[in-house]
């Protein structure tokens, strides 16, 4: 395989991933960045109770969290401590970690990752989130679509060149895994960067990872039980927070996260939204400004300083923080919103400024760790901050003159396109997507006809994602990297046009739904909310291996309950003002009963997922594969790259696939995977199932 930019300089060196968390310098020489992962079911909280019963006996002092539960406050940053909340719950981590371990490079290193799975009886893939995938499509991480789950014991090697600068994160893209802690930041530092005259530091240490947590693996909500709702028991920021219990009134002593600054300095912040639930993040810094720098990973012009700064799922921002208030500690305040509202879910951190007469106390703890123990009482719920200017509010319409909320799309990217028949020309294909949760009925749920997925909300109340009234249903076989499989596309997919024959316009269909584009061809999608009531819901739409922009973005009027598409139809197909540039972006919120307008061009050949970033809505089919080009006009895996598919010879074959004697008569073995798919499928291996070219292969492999 070729670099992805053969222009730039070659890469010189392998070195630990660690190591290349460097100055970016123009022309330097990128480094190959190797990393390695292992993926575990672990604890938070974990391991003091059957430490303290052998406490007389010599125990290392790295022995996870000890007696954190119990008042130990150095316990709490004892290497392989897990505080998340305060509360034990098992949790999935990578290299025991939560979030994992962050992934800082320079434009045009190579990232190598060996990930290596421990995961009991589950498969497992890792998703770039903000990669593009161009040179290496296989890459992408979805399983059952770009390549197989990794299996048990197994170790997949992920190889790409950091080409897109910015702010970007990984997380599984398996099941629940990414709740339940497989997440993690990954920056591309660009040495030309635009903004760099706006910021003084641009620290590893100030970024802003939220996420949403629960008491329980969030398993137990899907399918779910009738007795229990899903719910957002805490709000994680970096990994850390305190589970407030709101029928006792009383909240878990567990470390915050602090971040360090001094005055009169200027800090860029970066921001990733890794929430898997249903809560858009709202964050505020008490007495403190944001100038927006970035989203999703794009540089924009820094033309908004605001107060109120709202992200959903998959979303990343980056913003300057200048630290111009008296020297002193100020809560940084992240609430779930929207849907969220009665959950009354929201957590802090410490905005820290340096002082002289900031010493190491004598507990045994550094001046960061003793302020991850604020000593001031932590802001009421019912005592908010003044929201003032307010960014990326899900209602606030973009394009439209405001002076309180800012759409994201309302800001400058620096960016003049390069391609303007994006936005003059009739695109080749226009796409009306509705996203919707269908309420599903016992009879539908539990037919002898076959197993759907569902989530059950409560009581009786169950649903089915959907897009367009399709139900997606993974294929059997990774569609990229083994096309040939493809035989039938008229039985092996479905869209809105061509569905099974038992499906109907008005009842929801289980099938592969696939919308299929050529090559460069110029691709608008117009996503709407299908809800026929209002509420705070709001879906995050994710593009894989593209950028877009957006056109348009508002609300159907109360009076649109049904023909969502023809009042779409009949309105203006770009609203964006003429000298506006608006920013790429990879991830964009649909308002509840609302819409939003996209652009791109299909200039990268592959099988891309689309779909809603809600971790139990993508599970439970609000999701379609995007094809674009032929096979052929795809770019092939490598050879020993692995294979998976259903496994299943014809009956009067069965008494030939043994000799009686326990051996087969065939070479190779097959090894079964589990993954969080409907379907089971076995990987076919001469020898190993682990994937990692040998390391001496790394450069001319990527």
């Amino acid at each position: 395989l070729q670099l992805a930019n053969t222009s730039t300089p070659s890469v010189q060196r392998v070195v630990p991933g660690e190591q290349c968390d460097r100055l970016c310098i123009p022309g330097g020489t990128p480094l190959t960045c190797h990393f390695r992962w292992k993926l575990e079911n672990f604890a938070t909280m974990g391991a003091q109770l059957a430490l303290r019963i052998v406490e007389q006996f010599t125990i290392s002092s790295h022995s996870s969290c000890r007696r954190c539960r119990l008042g130990n406050r150095k316990h709490c940053f004892y290497p392989q401590c897990i505080t998340a909340n305060g509360m034990e719950r098992g949790v999935f981590t990578i290299n025991r970690r939560i979030p994992g371990p962050a992934i800082h490079v320079c434009k045009h290193d190579i990232i190598v990752v060996d990930v290596e799975n421990q995961l009991e009886g589950l498969g497992s893939t890792i998703h770039w989130h903000g990669f593009h995938q161009k040179d290496n499509p296989w890459m992408d991480g979805v399983p059952m679509v770009t390549q197989c789950p990794i299996a048990q014991d197994t170790t997949f090697r992920y190889q790409f060149t950091a080409v897109e600068a910015g702010t970007q994160f990984y997380h599984s893209h398996t099941g629940f895994q990414k709740a339940n802690g497989h997440y993690g930041m990954v920056v591309v530092r660009d040495p030309s960067d635009l903004n760099r005259g706006h910021y003084d530091y641009d620290l590893s240490q100030h970024r802003i990872i939220i996420a949403d947590w629960t008491l329980d693996m969030v398993e137990k909500w899907v399918p779910g039980i009738q007795t229990d709702s899903m719910r957002v028991d805490s709000i994680l920021i970096n990994g850390r927070g305190r589970y407030f219990n709101q029928t006792t009134g009383t909240r878990t002593v567990a470390p915050l996260t602090v971040y360090q600054v001094e005055y009169g300095k200027r800090y860029r912040f970066r921001l990733i939204s890794s929430g898997s639930q249903y809560c858009p993040f709202q964050l505020q810094i008490q007495n403190h400004s944001m100038l927006v720098i970035s989203t999703d990973g794009g540089t924009v012009q820094p033309q908004h300083t605001v107060d109120t700064l709202v992200s959903i799922s998959g979303e990343r921002y980056d913003f300057v923080l200048t630290a111009n208030q008296p020297p002193g500690n100020y809560w940084v305040r992240v609430r779930g919103i929207g849907f969220c509202d009665p959950m009354r879910v929201e957590d802090f951190a410490v905005l820290s400024y340096r002082t002289k007469e900031l010493t190491t106390p004598d507990t045994g703890l550094t001046v960061a760790q003793s302020l991850a123990f604020p000593k001031e009482p932590l802001p009421l719920y019912d005592d908010p901050y003044p929201e003032g200017i307010v960014f990326n509010h899900q209602t606030a319409p973009c394009y439209t003159p405001n002076d309180t909320y800012i759409c994201a799309a309302d800001l400058e990217s620096y960016e003049v396109f390069r391609d303007n028949e994006l936005i003059d020309v009739v695109p080749d294909h226009t796409f009306f997507l509705g996203f919707n949760v269908i309420r599903a009925n016992n009879s539908l749920l539990f037919s002898e006809h076959g197993f759907s997925h569902f989530a059950t909300v409560r009581d009786e109340f169950s649903t089915i994602g959907a897009t367009n009234m399709i139900s997606f249903v993974p294929p059997s076989f990774p569609l990229l990297i083994q096309p040939e499989m493809i035989v039938n596309e008229s039985a092996q997919f479905c869209n809105v046009s061509h569905k099974p024959a038992h499906c109907t316009d008005d009842h929801l269909c289980f099938c592969t739904h696939r919308m299929k584009v050529k090559h460069n061809d110029v691709i608008e999608i117009v996503l709407y909310d299908t809800a026929e009531v209002r509420q705070k819901f709001y879906h995050p739409f994710h593009l894989h291996g593209h950028r877009f922009i957006v056109t348009d973005s508002g609300r159907f009027p109360s009076d649109i309950l049904t023909d969502q598409i023809t009042y779409l139809r009949n309105l203006r197909t770009v609203r964006r003002p003429n000298a506006h540039c608006p920013p790429y972006k990879d991830t964009m919120s649909i308002p509840n009963r609302g819409y939003v307008r996209v652009r791109f061009r299909a200039d990268n050949p592959g099988f891309w997922l689309v779909h809603c970033h809600f971790e139990w809505h993508l599970a439970n089919g609000m999701g379609l594969v995007l094809q674009i080009g032929e096979p052929d006009e795809m770019l092939k895996p490598p050879a020993n790259f692995p294979r998976c598919s259903n496994y299943q010879p014809p009956l009067e074959m069965a008494s030939l696939q043994g000799n009686g004697t326990g051996e087969s008569e065939t070479e190779g073995y097959y090894c079964l995977l589990s993954n969080l798919t409907t379907y089971t499928f076995g990987l076919w291996a001469e020898k190993s199932t682990s994937y990692a070219p040998e390391p001496h292969r790394l450069l001319e492999d990527t």
